[in-house]
């Protein structure tokens, strides 16, 4: 119980420590000729970015669990089974591959591409200068 405690503490802290590091970029690159309205609308953008992917992951871990429906005349195995229907039929739902393991092996996966082919990018951007992700005018 407290090893569970002293981790939830730690996560807190690391995940407290994310949110301010993420809104003080915010706040260096916002233009301040456009007021609160630029670090609103960053703002919303890291949020949404770190909200939708866990809802994504968690429906995908459900529809990547290869499970057997066990104990019945005719056993079956499917992806997403329904545990409910398979009781109801007088079987037991057996998990054969754990969906989480499959969608952790495609994210290392994509992750490494991804580091791959826009590394350059990212060394490219990290190189602007604050002014030159604020807003110019034309006139």
């Amino acid at each position: 119980y407290i090893l569970g405690l002293i981790l939830q503490m730690l996560y807190s802290t690391a995940a407290t420590m994310m949110f301010v590091t993420q809104i003080m970029f915010n706040a260096r690159v916002s233009d301040v000729k456009m007021g609160g309205t630029y670090m609103t609308l960053l703002n919303t953008l890291i949020n949404l970015s770190g909200t939708l992917p866990q809802t994504m992951s968690l429906w995908l871990v459900d529809r990547g669990t290869l499970s057997t429906c066990t104990g019945v005349p005719d056993p079956h195995t499917t992806w997403h089974m329904d545990t409910e229907s398979c009781v109801a039929e007088g079987g037991n739902r057996v998990v054969e591959v754990d969906g989480f393991y499959i969608l952790v092996s495609i994210g290392v996966v994509v992750a490494l591409i991804w580091r791959w082919k826009f590394s350059k990018v990212f060394v490219r951007l990290q190189a602007h200068s604050n002014e030159s992700w604020h807003v110019t005018s034309s006139s």
